[in-house]
């Protein structure tokens, strides 16, 4: 058994999943203030359930897509903590931990929203079909009353879809499960591919934030 940390910071809550010596520590902390320190939620995690970094062999991150300043902040976070103590990182992709948190259906949608925009991944058998697309609210609806009833939706801030699609799909907005499937995956990626991820990787955006929209234009 590795001993592992995983990061989620792509949405509004920061969750932090430790798997040390077979014990299993948690914490989701939803952002309040502008004062929403990672490291110092991460020191006091530590602290309170007696970790020893010095035992932790591989970290993991959900890299999106998501928030961009969530993604940064938290793959900054990895990225510094794994050069310190000198182990490898992995990221894994959001949508694809929300997938694998219902691997018995067999047609998922998984959906997340944040600045206005969703991202859409569909997958059969946990596997994404195509590529993961970006939607204004309009199109979304558009492009949901097409699909098939049976599948299940999954995500994030998802109250105007449930408005909207409740009576056919079964829709699944938890994120209890989130921090130990995204350890399994992280783990089965590292042990598929024995090596970290490149330390000049970044967060799987999808398209630009408005910052970079703004610069370019």
């Amino acid at each position: 058994m590795i001993n592992t940390l995983a990061f989620e910071y792509s949405y509004k809550a920061l969750i932090i999943y430790c798997r040390i010596n077979n014990e299993n520590f948690s914490l989701v902390e939803f952002k309040s203030n502008f004062n929403f320190s990672i490291p110092k939620i991460f020191n006091d995690f530590i602290i309170k359930n007696n970790i020893d970094l010095n035992q932790i062999k591989l970290i993991i991150n959900s890299c999106g897509p998501g928030s961009f300043t969530g993604l940064r902040i938290s793959l900054s976070f990895v990225k510094g903590l794994a050069l310190g103590l000198s182990i490898p990182f992995v990221n894994v992709p959001t949508l694809d931990v929300f997938a694998n948190s219902v691997k018995k259906i067999s047609s998922v949608i998984v959906l997340t929203f944040t600045a206005g925009k969703y991202f859409l991944g569909h997958y059969k058998n946990c596997e994404l079909i195509g590529k993961i697309l970006c939607f204004s609210k309009e199109d979304l609806f558009e492009y949901l009353s097409q699909i098939d009833p049976n599948s299940v939706l999954i995500g994030n801030n998802l109250e105007n879809v449930c408005e909207e699609f409740n009576s056919k799909f079964k829709i699944i907005e938890n994120l209890s499960s989130f921090g130990k499937i995204l350890t399994e995956l992280g783990i089965s990626k590292y042990l598929k591919n024995h090596k970290s991820d490149d330390i000049l990787s970044g967060p799987l955006y999808i398209r630009q934030s408005d910052a970079e929209v703004n610069f370019h234009s």
